[in-house]
């Protein structure tokens, strides 16, 4: 078993909404573990607490209770730090530095050689798609080129852990697919990633791992396949005309998504369905694995912890 990257041990924090009135739980026991090199979505609608534990993890701000721990440090440990790469959710720069001019500041503030920071922002200024702007005012800036600067930024340091809280904010959709393929060559070559998005088509194809949280509480947790492979389903097409459902057969957890034609079933079900479409003379044209959506899974289990 792969050693933790981040754990993130029973957060809780509270905030007084006003003088008079009782304080507003943010995080309310949170625990979540990545291991080494493996990348986790944090999930959950507005409000649910997913900026307050990304700050928590960046010790921007202090949990009533509970710590964290960073490649087996403690999260206020020096060493833990200088290899954790961060970027907000709206990164603010000052306006009248170019790109190359705040990553060589920032690198000066990381202690990097002279030498290794200029070779390193030029790789990765390219990187992001920031090549042909690194020395123009960031006053000229889209919000999408800043969330590029903000990923170049995060990564200047040659994280082992990547903080990210919405990185795909701002970008337009060829910006967004640049990304999601940026993100995958820093997660190939071993590096750490929790980040947040809205974007649960990013999340899916991306992570391994996934915790949804809802009201500062955890309401799943696992890995992408454990989440969503456990209900998959199977969905059989037979030649048109070859069985009727008006027949019978061992019908039971069958679902007819058109009758006669195509029908679903769990997966425990798949062998005994298929020998009783055999003995009723169906002929399989095709059989195809369905599994359950992010989406999907996502809205349930929120809405339906809204309905407790």
């Amino acid at each position: 078993m792969a050693a933790a990257a981040l754990e993130v041990l029973g957060l809780s924090k509270s905030y007084r909404a006003g003088w008079r009135r009782e304080p507003r739980r943010a995080l309310d026991g949170l625990s979540f573990t990545i291991p080494e090199g493996a990348v986790m979505g944090l999930l959950g609608p507005n409000g649910a607490g997913k900026t307050t534990t990304l700050k928590m993890i960046m010790d921007f701000i202090s949990p009533d209770s509970g710590e964290v721990r960073i490649l087996g440090r403690p999260w206020r440990d020096a060493e833990a730090r200088r290899q954790v790469g961060f970027l907000p959710e709206q990164p603010y720069f000052q306006l009248y530095l170019t790109p190359r001019s705040l990553l060589r500041h920032l690198s000066r503030l990381l202690g990097m050689p002279r030498e290794e920071a200029e070779a390193r922002i030029s790789h990765l200024l390219p990187l992001v798609g920031l090549g042909e702007e690194a020395d123009l005012q960031l006053s000229r800036f889209s919000r999408g080129m800043l969330q590029r600067l903000g990923i170049a930024q995060a990564l200047l340091n040659r994280p082992r852990l990547l903080v990210l809280d919405e990185p795909s904010g701002g970008l337009d959709p060829l910006g967004m697919v640049e990304m999601r393929r940026l993100l995958q060559d820093v997660r190939d070559q071993g590096t750490t990633i929790l980040f947040s998005s809205h974007q649960l088509s990013e999340v899916e194809e991306i992570c391994d791992h996934l915790c949804i949280i809802d009201r500062g509480r955890e309401v799943a947790q696992g890995s992408m396949r454990e989440l969503l492979g456990a209900e998959e389903s199977y969905e059989v097409t037979v030649a048109e005309g070859s069985w009727d459902p008006a027949a019978g057969g061992d019908e039971r957890g069958w679902a007819w998504v058109v009758p006669g034609r195509r029908v679903r079933f769990p997966s425990s079900l798949l062998d005994t369905s298929l020998r009783a479409l055999a003995r009723g003379g169906a002929v399989v044209e095709e059989v195809r694995p369905v599994r359950l959506t992010l989406e999907e899974f996502f809205l349930r289990e929120v809405e339906g912890r809204g309905s407790e």
